[in-house]
């Protein structure tokens, strides 16, 4: 009997623990937080991410602004984001957030993890860290 009240308080301080966290609530072990940010001056990107579930809808990016989202990964880890990139000029349609993001980042359960985007004139980068837009930590993933 004491086993099995022990083993109800350790799931009920882990459930507890999700309530209250300050920052985003998931009934998943992993959280996270993408951070989609202009680098090219004088544009404007036009953002469209969505899900399979979710369609977060158009954003317009300025230059040195970004979109954040956030979610919460399902437990089988087949979370898919994709998302259609624009200026005008050029365009671009990758995934956002996939097992490939999220092994590249060293995504870990229980704490928010980062995704960083970055659009520069010659195509879009990914970082585990927000960086100055010519940090060599910017790796190119793809071009416009």
């Amino acid at each position: 009997m004491a086993k099995k009240i022990s083993h109800f308080l350790v799931v009920l301080t882990c459930l507890t623990s999700f309530l209250i966290t300050p920052s985003y609530t998931c009934w998943t072990p992993f959280r996270w937080s993408i951070l989609i940010t202009n680098g090219i001056p004088n544009s404007t990107i036009s953002v469209h991410v969505q899900s399979k579930d979710d369609d977060l809808g158009f954003h317009n990016i300025t230059y040195n602004n970004g979109y954040h989202m956030f979610f919460c990964e399902n437990v089988i880890h087949t979370t898919l984001f994709w998302g259609h990139f624009s200026n005008g000029e050029k365009s671009a349609f990758f995934n956002v957030f996939d097992t490939k993001v999220s092994d590249f980042v060293s995504g870990r359960a229980f704490i928010l993890n980062h995704v960083y985007w970055l659009f520069k004139n010659d195509g879009y980068y990914l970082s585990k860290r927000f960086k100055a837009f010519d940090d060599p930590a910017w790796v190119k993933q793809g071009k416009w």
